[in-house]
């Protein structure tokens, strides 16, 4: 975002000054920059993440967010390259550009919903089982050294009712369960505390990881699903943005940009 700002500012001191027929090498270079980072988006990520030998480059999440940033920044450059026009087959790349940025927020959600290590590789169902039965005993042994009404929380907590949801619902609306359930947690707690006279932060913590990892365990196939779906949608429509893209600069070169030898 900030280098958005930083470059719409840039953007506004140049409308103001340049005249209003096009052609500014600066517009070009807005464009083919842009243009680049956008290519870098759909090659580097998916060479890291395919190529083996390519792991000494870092780990996935630095590539991922590396994949956001080109792919939101470039497609910018791009949309101030057309000067906020959507005419001609420039305007058809800007639109596709659009819709595969929307689609690109979407498909981060999607990946979020499953779980990763540290080192960026996907969790497994067996991962999180195990994960969840580690959690269980913590959550045991604080029972033990707790009083009746704090185990009577937990218990309660483990027995809550569960929402039924679908994938979609159980991937997007993830956030929204989370806030209220950690809402309802906290305010059972502090309730506690009071009347208890100390401290249950580590309760409250372990309870809302046991939850997680519930959340993790329903969503994780969910997201699987919904994850492929979106790829069936995602990739073709930024091959699609490429192909009009690159008839756009071949077309732009030839007819006159001021940026080819040969040039009419």
């Amino acid at each position: 975002m900030l280098v958005c700002f930083g470059f719409s500012g840039v953007y506004i001191v140049y409308a103001l000054n340049a005249a209003e027929a096009g052609g500014h090498p600066f517009g070009h270079w807005l464009g083919i920059i842009g243009t680049l980072f956008m290519l870098s988006t759909e090659i580097f990520y998916s060479l890291r993440k395919r190529v083996r030998w390519l792991r000494w480059a870092g780990p996935m999440r630095l590539w991922l967010s590396l994949h956001i940033f080109t792919g939101i920044v470039g497609p910018f450059m791009v949309l101030m390259h057309s000067a906020f026009q959507f005419r001609g087959l420039a305007g058809l790349s800007m639109g596709l550009a659009v819709l595969v940025v929307a689609s690109g927020f979407l498909g981060r959600y999607f990946y979020t919903a499953i779980p990763h290590s540290l080192a960026g590789a996907e969790a497994t169902a067996d991962d999180l089982d195990a994960e969840a039965k580690r959690t269980q005993q913590h959550i045991a042994q604080l029972a033990t050294q707790r009083s009746a009404a704090v185990r009577a929380l937990i218990e309660a907590d483990a027995e809550r009712q569960r929402k039924k949801r679908g994938d979609l619902s159980l991937v997007l609306l993830r956030s929204w369960d989370e806030w209220q359930y950690r809402q309802r947690l906290h305010a059972q707690v502090r309730q506690l505390e009071k009347s208890e006279k100390q401290k249950l932060s580590e309760v409250e913590r372990m309870l809302t990881r046991r939850r997680n990892l519930e959340r993790q365990v329903r969503a994780l196939e969910a997201a699987r699903r919904l994850l492929s779906l979106w790829h069936v949608a995602h990739v073709p429509m930024g091959l699609a943005l490429f192909g009009s893209a690159f008839i756009h600069v071949g077309a732009t070169l030839y007819y006159g940009a001021g940026l080819w030898p040969f040039t009419r």
